[in-house]
């Protein structure tokens, strides 16, 4: 079981927080080309650190891709647009270069536009934990009524997630309730084996959950009002309302996440699993999507809970 709860979003967390820190750093070293830029008037594009270094950037460092500093290159590419990247740039006073041929074919990964120098930002508005719109965000509805609600559906207000004041009003509040509720619910729930729940609709019979399971959805999904306030009142029995929806092959780590090998491309995401299953769960007024992973010795194991329907969803029953 321990390779169930130890990993999860685990590496996820720790690479937002890493990307973070170095778009911190970046956005303070921006500031300072600025105020140097009458002596070193060009930047040039350093190597990464990086063990494995991404293709995607590599196209600017290896041919040490220098320019100025206001060049519009810079607005659409820099160190820092994808997860855990560690290139970096440099002042210098030497010629600006030629931009290579295919530098469009690289663009900022999601949640990563925009110099964070200029912005102050340093996740922007595509990133996941952002709705798409104020319509859909649980923040805008403070008292959760029909009126707040066409007021957000019908309303003209203009999405900046920075500056919500409903952000600090609804979401710390049911934050703390789904903190303090998820701990008696643990109580209940085997440190190892974890807690089985029967499900009809489950392609095994029954569901098991595990401590990690409401740690992690707790973790990942944060700073969605709807769902906190959904697990601050959890009852494991809200599992058999799951309805079966599909399933999805074990993943491989795509090439822009920080663990891809290139050397062994086709290295799967969760060894210890054979496949995952989908199931749907009415949460508020929206759809949820429940991702459950069929481990290769303890069957259906809880792994994370998702607002959009999962793009590798298969329908049917697994193909073993």
């Amino acid at each position: 079981m321990e390779g169930i709860a130890s990993h999860y979003v685990g590496p996820w967390l720790r690479t937002e927080y890493n990307t973070a820190v170095i778009r911190a750093h970046n956005a303070a070293d921006w500031l300072q080309f600025e105020r140097n830029r009458d002596i070193l008037p060009n930047l040039r594009w350093m190597p990464t650190t990086s063990p494995n270094p991404e293709a995607e950037h590599k196209r600017f460092w290896s041919v040490k891709l220098t320019r100025p500093i206001d060049d519009p290159f810079w607005n659409k590419h820099r160190p820092g647009d994808r997860w855990n990247c560690k290139c970096s740039l440099e002042a210098t006073d030497e010629l600006p270069t030629d931009i290579p041929d295919d530098a469009d074919d690289e663009k900022p990964q999601r949640g990563l536009r925009g110099n964070p120098a200029k912005t102050g930002q340093i996740f922007d508005k595509s990133h996941p934990y952002f709705p798409k719109n104020c319509a859909s965000c649980g923040f805008n509805r403070r008292k959760w009524t029909i009126t707040s609600r066409l007021r957000g559906w019908f309303g003209n207000a203009e999405r900046d997630c920075y500056r919500c004041k409903g952000m600090s009003v609804i979401l710390p509040v049911f934050q703390g309730k789904a903190v303090a509720h998820l701990k008696q619910i643990k109580a209940q729930i085997h440190p190892f084996n974890g807690k089985q729940v029967k499900v009809k609709s489950s392609i095994s019979g029954s569901i098991t959950v595990l401590r990690r399971s409401l740690s992690d959805i707790l973790e990942h999904q944060r700073e969605d009002a709807t769902l906190m306030r959904w697990l601050s009142r959890f009852k494991f029995s809200e599992l058999k309302k799951m309805k079966y929806e599909g399933w999805a092959e074990n993943r491989k780590y795509p090439k822009d996440h920080p663990r891809f090998d290139p050397k062994n491309p086709q290295k799967q995401k969760h060894s210890e699993a054979e496949y995952f299953t989908y199931y749907s769960v009415k949460i508020g007024m929206k759809k949820y999507w429940v991702n459950v992973k069929m481990h290769k010795l303890y069957g259906e194991v809880v792994y994370t809970i998702e607002k959009d329907m999962p793009k590798d969803l298969i329908k049917g029953m697994p193909q073993k």
